[in-house]
Order: C-alpha cells, then sequence, then structure tokens
C-alpha cells in the first residue's frame, strides 16, 4: 500500500462489498473513506460555536454615555471578557485537537461518526456553558458545569481516536505508536485540567478559573515533551 493511501475497512461477517467497487459498502453500514461531509458539519459547528460567545459581552440594557465606560472598568465586564477569551481558545483547542485527529484517519465507520457527533454536541453546548458561567457570578455551579462539559468533550475525543486507531482499524497505515500516544496525551490533557478545577471550585470560584489558564501551556508542555523523548530515543 503506497503512503498515504486509504486503507480498507475491515469487514464484518455478512457485508458484502460492491463487486464493481470494493471501497464501496451497502448503505445500512455506513462506511466511507469520504470524510469531507464530516469536516464540513465539525467545522460548521465549532466556527458557529465561537461566533455566539461574543453575544455574552453585550452591555447591559441602558448602559449610555459614561456608564459604558463604567461598566468596561467593572469586574462583571472583566469577568465575563476573561470567561470569553478562555472559552474562545478552548473551542480553538478542540478544534486543534479534532484536526489533528483526522489528519490520521482515513476513513469512517457508524461508531465512529456516532462519537463524532457526541463530541460536537459538547462543542455547540459551550456558549451555554459560558453563559450559565457569567450568570453564576461566585457560586460554584457555574464552574463545575463549564468544567463538566469540558471534561465530557475530552473523553468523547480521547475515545473517538482510541476507536478510530485500535478498535475501528481507520488510521493511516505506517503510524507510529509515540504518534499514538501523543495524540491520546493531548486529548485527555486539557479535560485534565478542568476536572483538577472541580474541587477547587467549592474553595474558590476565581482560583479554579485562574486554573484554566493553565490550557495555555499544555501544548507547549506537550510538544517540548514529545521532542525531548524523540531526541532522547534517537541519541540512544
Amino acid at each position: 500500500m503506497t503512503p498515504g493511501a486509504a486503507p480498507h475497512l475491515p469487514e464484518r461477517e455478512g457485508d458484502e462489498a460492491s463487486r464493481d467497487d470494493p471501497t464501496l459498502h451497502p448503505p445500512w453500514h455506513f462506511r466511507s473513506h469520504d470524510l469531507s461531509r464530516v469536516f464540513a458539519l465539525s467545522d460548521g459547528i465549532f466556527a458557529f460555536s465561537m461566533t455566539l460567545l461574543v453575544l455574552s459581552l453585550a452591555l447591559p440594557v441602558g448602559t449610555h454615555g459614561g456608564a459604558v465606560k463604567s461598566y468596561l472598568l467593572s469586574s462583571t465586564f472583566l469577568d465575563s471578557l476573561y470567561a470569553y477569551v478562555i472559552t474562545f481558545y478552548v473551542i480553538f483547542a478542540w478544534w486543534r485537537a479534532h484536526n489533528i485527529v483526522f489528519s490520521y484517519i482515513r476513513g469512517y465507520d457508524r461508531a465512529l461518526l456516532h462519537l463524532n457527533i457526541v463530541f460536537l454536541l459538547f462543542i455547540a453546548i459551550l456558549p451555554f456553558a459560558m453563559g450559565a458561567l457569567n450568570a453564576a457570578g461566585s457560586s460554584p455551579a457555574g464552574v463545575v458545569f463549564f468544567a463538566l462539559v469540558e471534561v465530557a468533550t475530552g473523553i468523547v475525543l480521547g475515545s473517538l481516536w482510541t476507536y478510530a486507531w485500535r478498535q475501528g482499524h481507520l488510521t493511516a497505515p505506517g503510524l507510529l505508536k509515540s504518534w499514538e500516544r501523543y495524540i491520546t496525551l493531548t486529548n485527555f490533557a486539557v479535560p485534565t485540567v478542568f476536572a483538577a478545577s472541580i474541587p477547587l471550585a467549592f474553595v474558590s470560584t476565581a482560583y479554579a478559573e485562574y486554573l484554566w489558564a493553565a490550557i495555555f501551556a499544555v501544548p507547549l508542555l506537550a510538544r517540548r515533551g514529545a521532542r525531548l523523548v524523540a531526541d532522547a530515543r534517537a541519541g540512544g
């Protein structure tokens, strides 16, 4: 098989591929190598969710003149702005992780599509989660709900990736084990940060939200660690 070619999806008992085109499967199996519509749906939901976030920064009704400046300098607005930046970056981080995962996937089946749609469900709910976070104020409910959504998102994407390269055999041929481990690690790193913030929220919601800033360092640390391991193996 040539590098980059689509691997043959595993047949199951009762499968009957087309005689004219072995890559075609019965429609009830819902398997294919064409990922274009999967990408289109996924990117659309990512873009729509990121756009909706800005609605949380609307000025309160009746804010005019000098009151605008006061509001922009208030802790209420600054907290909302922080939540907006974090959530916007989190969605970008999930888009990047999703993009990396699917850059090594060469086909899909029903199970993978279901995992992807559940992942997108959590992406689509993030604007609401941010709204709940802002509305909760100092109550830990908003922080806990937001963090739980992020944890669930990471678990689903990690499960999707694990299924693709392990059970589904849907990844590109020649995928190195070290690459598989790196992608798995980065998929679970962000939700780990949010999981750690949940018990902290019951002590201080402010400290829990500050902990979320660690997600900015996760990609840098992951890349640095992977390169150090690769260099050590090359040197050995």
